[in-house]
Formats: C-alpha cells, structure tokens, sequence
C-alpha cells in the first residue's frame, strides 16, 4: 500500500509539471469516456435494464402470423378475442395469459371532460405481470367482461386527489359507469410505451354491442389484441412454441374461416418484443463511441511514447538506482490510470449534459428513453472503462519505456535508442487510427444517404401547413345517424374559419399507430373466405383528398351523393389498382370488403383511384388501400385535417376577433399562432355542440412526419457527430507522429540539405511516410467496412451496405485530410536550417 501510494503521489507530481500534455490527454479521454458513458446509459435502460416485473425473463409475448400475403413467412398480426379465449383454456405451458389493447376513453364528472389513454385487459392482466394493484385489487373473473376500472396512481391522485375512498364508486367514461376496483402502484405503467396508460378496464367496452351487431368479444375474425403470458417454472419457449403451433393447427381445423390462413403463433420473449427495431440502431452507436474511444487510447499512448523517449534518461536513473523493470512498468502504468480516472471523472460530468440533450431530440419510438440516467451501473461501466483505458493507452509505452540498455540511457544523446521501434509502434497506431475512422466514416455517410432519401420520400400528401385534431363520439350517447351530423356540421364550421382552405376528415390517420386492416373478395374472382386477400380500411369526408393533397388518378373522388342513403361506393390507391388489376381499367369493378358498419358486408363499386400515401412510416412500402365514404362507414372517431393558406407566427387582431366570435362566449384558449387559432375555433366549436366531448391530440402533419423520420435522424446524427470526432483524433494523430518524425530527423534532414537534396525533396521524403500511414489504414479500413456495414442494412433506406458512391467519396476525403495532416510537418522540415540542423544536440 506505501509503494502504490508513493506511486501516486510521483504519477500527480509529472503530471502537473506537464499542464499542456496532461490536459490534452485528459480532454481526450474525457470526450471518448463521455460519449461512451452517455450512449451506454441509454442503451442499459431501453436493452440491458429488466423489465420491472417480478422473473421478467418469464414473460412471453404472443401473436399471430398472417400467412395470407405476400410476404415469406408471412406477416405479424393481431388475436382475435375468441382466439384468445381458445389460447387461454386449451394451453397447459403457461400459469397465466392475458389479452389487451389500446383505448381511448372520454372522463367526464370531473370538470372538464379529459380524454384519456387506457388499456382494455383481460382479468389475469395483473396477474400474469405479477403487479397487483397498490390499493384495491385487479379483476374478478365474473367481472371480466362487465365495466370495471383500475386507475393509474398518477391519475388517482390529479383527478382524485388520493382518496381511498374511490374503490367502489363510479367514474364515467365514454357516457358509461364504469365501478373502481383498485389504484395501480406508483409507475406501474403496462403496456411500456411513451404514452403510458392512464387506467385499465375490463371488456366492457368491447363485451356490449348495438342491438343487430355482434360485440367484439365473438367475432373471430377482428383482430385487435396484444397477447402476454407467463411461462411455467422450469418450461422453455421452444416449448411454448410447439404446444401453440399443436393450438393453432387445431383452430384453423375447426375454424377454416377465419384460422384456415392464420395458423401460426408466434412467441417472443416479451423484453424483445419490447426493444423492437430500437436493438440494431443502439448497439451500431455503442460500438461506434467505443471505436472513437479506441482511436483517443491510440494517440494518448502515441503521447506517451513520445514521452517516453524524453523521460529515458530519468527511467534510467531509476532503474541504475534499483528499480527492476517490473517497478517501472508499475509506475508508468499509475501514471496512465491517473490520467484516465481524471478523464473519467470528466467525462461523468460531460456524459450527464450529453444525456440530457440526447433526451431531448431522443425519437418517441425507443421504450423507456425517458427513464435513461446516470444510475450506479452507468458509473460502474464508466469506472470499468476508465481503468481499462488507462491500461490500453499505457500498457505499450510503459513495456517500451522500461525495455532500455541502461548503460547507453545514460549518455546525453541515450534517448534516441530504440527510435526505429518506436517509429514504427507510433506508424502503427496511426494505421489504426484511420483505419478505423474509415469505418466510422463510411458508417456515419451510408446513414447520411439513407436519411437524405427519407427527407426526400413523397409521402402521398403534402405535409405542410396541415393541422390535425382528433374527436371521438361514445356509441352510448351517438347513433350512427348522429355520428354523420355531428361530424358534417364540426367540417362545415372548420371550413368557415378565416385562414382555412379546406377542412377533411378520416379514420385512421397516416403515419399514426392506428390500423385497420380488412379482408375483402373481388367480383367475378371467388376465393375461399379464409383465402381473401387484405388492404387498409379508411374512411374520409368528401373533401379529405383535396385537404390533403392526395392526387385523384382516375374516376371521381367522394361527394355529397355518396351518403348514408345511396348505393354503396369505395375508391382505391394505386398500389391497390396496381396489385388485383394490372393491366386494366378498376372504375366500374366491384369488391366486397369484410368490414361493415351494420348487417352483413356488400359489394361496392370502385369509383376512383387515388395516389398511395405512406401508411405507417416513410421508409415503409406503400401497400393496398381503400377508402369508404364516412357516412357509409361511419366508425366513431374522426381526425379532423385542416389547411391554412400560410402558417404565421403571430396572429392579426381579425383573427382573434374571429375567435371571440366563435366561442360563443364560451373559453378562449391560448392562441399565439394560426394553428393554435384554428385548434381554438374547432375546440369551441366542438363545445358548442356538445360539452363533454373533448378534442385532442392536436399536431401537425409535418410534425408526424417528423416523428417518423424520429429514429433515423437519431442515428445519423449522432454517428456523425462520432465519426467527426474520430475524423479529428485521427487527424491529430498522423500529425503527432509526422510532427514527431520531424524532430526526431531534424538532424537527418539538415544533412541530406547540406548534401545538396532540394527542399521539395525533403517534403516528398516526408509526405511519402505519411503517404504510406494513410494508404494502409485505409486498404484496412475499407476491409473492416466491407466487413462491418453489412450489419446496418436493417438501419438504411434505399441504400446498399456496399454503396459505390461512399465506399469512394469516403477513402478520398480521409485520404486528402491525413495527407494535409502530413503537409504540414513535411512543410516545416523542407525549411529546415542546415546550420542549426548540424548543431542539433
């Protein structure tokens, strides 16, 4: 302990005598320790962190396969709630299994009414995540499919403020009574999403129908819901897996309707499911901040080595006075340590700003970002890194320094020993350097291409100075006829607005989560039910197309003849028209969708076809759509899509005076722009004709653009901002070593002057060594990336791993910024004095 402490107190001393060398090491390792801290800590809370669950490694997550398309091995889907019934009492692997899926409710009773974000469960729901309620209790099974509620803590205490006394009484949503059963625990939040649910109901909602219709409960064929089971102790999921498949072959036996095409089951343990597309992007960023870390441990040591050769005399005192090698490596190596804690601790305090920014342009798509932080694994890793650096950066220069003739060490020009050796180990490093800024390179401008082609992807629509806004109408208060007016009159009044040039509405929006795939059969083309191909189901207002800009291709759009009352009509996209019917006219064609507002589904005619919009996200394929007018197919809830001529930063007095007038007297919200005017004018509108509904997520098109290209901008950005950094510490390190191969040659280089050699002689002798640095890191670098880049594909848009255009723009731009970073060391050394030169030492 008296010989480590003795070693620090040196290693403190030499580092403070060298201020300039010790705070470029320490500033180097901290922006390496940094970035790898802060990219670590996200990655620990959405991959490594366990689920907060009670044996999370239990937990299963279960879907179908929809085999009925085009795509091999066919497409992850939905379960049905008697499927999911039939799954529940047939299987013997699982203790428990529950089913769920997202609802929007309406709160009202207490003041204003509130929409709120909740989850439909099935009874075990609790049960299987092992997280009963804090107060009150989960679900009884005679209560599964009544009207029953459990609160999310956070609601219980904003809209309840905390009282107990809430277990047993009512609260109403959607116009229904719904009784409390119990209050959730503290940030218990399931399903682990960005908006998490703000409480959970039994199956009321979808265990009741309207007279003449089916509920939801017993339709086979609506596909709806999330499935998670808990495994028995000591049984696997290839287990799981082939009991589902045995379930699953005998339902499409008995039920060849529905099953005959769905007969796979797919089971996933739930934390992938979870972590989804987010694993690829998150570790490609880890392993590009430990390669920027690699390339600062390659030119601290390339410091040290430096170093070393100048502190040969003193090693050599040391080691005349009986310091065995062992010693000396130990003291060199406390020296790098010290310097790396000192950057460790740096980098914490720069990693905790980092986090913070990172958080704040993080996409919605990544689970659990928000709950990312500097908990004690992150400091452990960040502790683990800064000793294994140390080590790295200082083992080669230690075992160089303390390899010495010591009798030759002593003379007064002793430290040019071993200069060849070191020549070469510092060349090497170089090498290394580039070669694997290369790689980061050309991993940060396939990223760059690809987001590119997403900025430039036509969505279908245009996106701009579009404002959205959704209402939602309870079935229990609205016939469907009901439904038609109030959504007719709410257009008629937004189309009315100063600064509106058209107002549409529909169902399900683009670029949302919300999807509706539905079954439909072609005229004239029998296939069994169970063999009818699928496409996307929206219903619009007339004036949707125009509002949006969708282009009509062919026929007519929807117009006011297309009502409750007149023969039924659908129009398709083009990707629709293009797939079932290539090579001829569909206007006049009929088909017959699946879905069907009351009574049994009928045939419509096609009456036009339009241009495919983007669905899900911008990267994705367009795919099969149709389009039902709303009052033909009226579902309940409506986004409504308005367009301004222009989008203003502030708004004139005729405007808020237009304001005044519309809310009737009513409340007038903060409006500061044309957007916030327009949601102000629908909102009161809304409210004139009906107080208890409320209107909500209020965005604009543009910004769910935005939101799709979220994880793309994420990962380019910071892989650039990491191979920038690399591109710099690769820099500084072939100029540190053509610097040092310049002043360790002055001598060299002052004699072939004096010989007669030409200075461009000189800078050709000089450039051509850092001709050779950069020539041989980047044949290795452009190996290590035809190599490594094959592992981004799932991460690129249009753009090949192998992509000709960056494997030859990236080489060139390395190769012209190191040799400029040779230049100027060849510079200095063509003007070098052969006079002083000869006097050199």
């Amino acid at each position: 302990m008296q010989t480590l402490l003795q070693d620090l107190r040196y290693g403190f001393r030499i580092l403070w005598k060298s201020p300039g060398f010790t705070a470029v090491a320490v500033l180097t390792l901290a922006l390496g320790i940094g970035a790898n801290t802060a990219i670590f800590s996200i990655v620990n809370s959405v991959l490594l962190r366990p689920l907060p669950f009670p044996q999370p490694d239990q937990l299963v997550s279960l879907n179908e396969k929809d085999m009925r398309g085009s795509m091999p091995g066919g497409v992850i889907a939905n379960t049905s709630y008697p499927d999911f019934f039939d799954w529940r009492a047939q299987n013997h692997i699982f203790e428990n299994m529950a089913a769920f899926r997202h609802a929007g409710y309406t709160l009202t009773g207490t003041g204003t009414p509130l929409h709120i974000d909740a989850e439909i469960v099935t009874k075990d729901f609790f049960s299987v995540l092992g997280v009963p309620p804090t107060l009150g209790r989960g679900f009884l099974p005679q209560e599964e499919k009544g009207r029953f509620a459990v609160l999310s803590h956070e609601l219980w205490q904003s809209k309840y403020a905390a009282d107990a006394a809430i277990l047993g009484k009512s609260i109403t949503l959607e116009g229904q009574p719904y009784t409390v059963v119990g209050v959730a625990s503290a940030g218990f939040r399931f399903p682990i999403q960005s908006s998490p649910p703000q409480l959970w109901t039994s199956l009321g909602e979808d265990a009741y129908a309207k007279p003449g219709d089916r509920p939801a409960t017993a339709e086979r064929g609506q596909h709806m819901l999330d499935v998670i089971a808990r495994l028995k102790s000591g049984l696997s999921l290839t287990q799981a897996q082939a009991e589902m498949n045995v379930i699953a072959e005998g339902l499409a036996t008995q039920y060849p309707k529905d099953n005959g095409k769905r007969f796979a089951i797919y089971l996933v343990p739930e934390m992938e499911r979870l972590v989804g597309d987010t694993r690829p992007g998150l570790l490609m960023l880890l392993a590009a901040v430990g390669c920027v870390l690699l390339i600062a441990c390659a030119n601290i040591a390339n410091l040290m080595l430096a170093r070393a050769t100048k502190r040969a005399k003193e090693i050599a005192i040391r080691a005349a006075l009986g310091a065995d090698r062992g010693r000396v490596i130990r003291q060199l190596l406390t020296e790098s340590i010290l310097l790396a804690a000192v950057g460790g601790a740096l980098g914490l305090a720069l990693a905790a700003l980092a986090v913070r920014a990172l958080l704040q342009f993080g996409p919605e798509s990544v689970p659990r970002l928000a709950q990312v932080g500097l908990d004690w694994h992150v400091l452990v890793f960040t502790l683990l890194v800064a000793v294994v650096t140390g080590l790295i950066f200082g083992l080669a220069p230690a075992l160089h320094g303390s390899r010495m003739n010591l009798s030759e060490s002593l003379k007064e020009r002793g430290h040019d020993l071993g200069a060849g050796g070191q020549h070469r180990m510092r060349a090497a490093l170089a090498v290394a350097e580039t070669a694997i800024g290369l790689v980061l390179l050309v991993g940060a401008g396939l990223l760059i291409r690809s987001f590119y082609g997403l900025l430039h992807v036509n969505p279908g629509f245009d996106p701009h100075n579009a404002l959205t806004m959704r209402v939602d109408l309870p079935e229990s208060r609205y016939s469907e006829q009901q439904e038609i007016n109030f959504y007719r009159n709410l257009l008629e009044q937004a189309q009315g607005l100063p600064g509106v040039v058209e107002a549409g509405g529909i169902f399900p929006l683009p670029l949302t989560t919300s999807d509706i795939n539905v079954t439909f059969g072609i005229e004239g083309r029998p296939v069994p039910e169970a063999e009818e191909p699928s496409a996307g189901f929206r219903a619009i207002s007339p004036s949707y197309f125009h509002t949006m800009g969708i282009p009509l291709l062919r026929g007519r759009a929807f117009d006011e003849r297309d009502d409750e009352k007149s023969p039924p009509v659908v129009i398709i996209n083009q990707e629709f028209a293009r797939r079932y019917f290539p090579n001829e006219d569909p206007i006049g064609k009929r088909i017959r969708p699946g879905f069907a507002t009351h009574g049994e589904p009928v045939m419509r005619e096609i009456v036009g076809v339009v241009g495919a919009v983007k669905d899900h996200s911008l990267s994705g394929a367009f795919r099969p759509e149709f389009y039902f007018s709303y009052p033909q197919g009226m579902v309940g809830y409506m986004t409504i899509c308005a367009r301004t001529v222009k989008d203003p930063r502030t708004l004139t007095g005729t405007v808020r005076n237009s304001i005044m007038s519309i809310s009737n007297g009513g409340p007038v919200y903060d409006v500061r722009t044309m957007d916030d005017y327009i949601a102000a004018a629908v909102r009161n509108s809304i409210a004139s004709m009906d107080k208890e509904l409320p209107m909500f997520n209020v965005r604009t098109m543009d910004d769910y653009v935005g939101a799709s290209l979220g994880q793309s901008r994420f990962d380019t950005l910071l892989l650039t901002l990491f191979a920038a950094l690399a591109l710099a510490l690769t820099m500084v390190g072939v100029y540190g070593v053509m610097a040092y191969t310049v002043a360790q040659r002055t001598r060299e280089i002052g004699i072939r002057i004096a010989l007669g050699a030409s200075r461009s002689d000189v800078s050709r002798m000089i450039l051509g060594r850092g001709f050779v640095i950069t020539g041989l890191g980047l044949l290795i670098g452009i190996a290590g990336a035809l190599g490594l880049t094959r592992f981004l594909s799932s991460l690129l848009y249009q753009v090949k791993p192998v992509d000709p255009i960056t494997f030859a723009a990236v080489p060139v731009f390395l190769g012209a910024i190191s040799l400029l970073a040779s230049y100027i060391p060849a510079w200095r050394a063509a003007r070098v004095d052969p006079m002083v030169a000869l006097r050199y030492e």
